[in-house]
């Protein structure tokens, strides 16, 4: 068994660093980007949901449990492509799905799963 120095040593032994080249953008599927790309805008413009669930304060979660529940009031339903009218302040929530804008007063989603629905309305 040889190190993992002499292999790292063998395989670059064999590689050729390419050339980078500039390419319209539409002509580049299938290519790899020589250097990290940024945007100068954010896409989208806003904060919004990665999964269904909760739009919380964090704070009003801290130390909840199965043993220990934090009970909150749910106040509105925001779906992608709209947006809430409600603020989340303490003790409440918006449920929340995939691609909404975050409501404001909110600064966490807790997923569906993570949650005991009983008593919802």
């Amino acid at each position: 068994m040889i190190s993992v120095e002499q292999a790292l040593e063998k395989i670059l032994e064999h590689i050729k660093v390419l050339d980078t080249e500039e390419s319209p953008i539409l002509s580049c599927l299938g290519q790899v980007v020589a250097e990290d790309i940024f945007s100068e805008i954010d896409i989208p413009p806003l904060d919004n949901s990665a999964m269904d669930g909760y739009a919380v304060r964090a704070a009003d979660t801290r130390g909840a449990s199965q043993k220990s529940p934090r009970i909150l009031r749910v106040i509105d339903t925001v779906t992608a492509g709209s947006i809430s009218k409600s603020e989340v302040k303490a003790g409440m929530v918006v449920r929340i799905m995939t691609g909404a804008p975050i409501p404001k007063g909110a600064d966490a989603v807790v997923k569906f799963e993570d949650t005991d629905q009983s008593g919802a309305g």
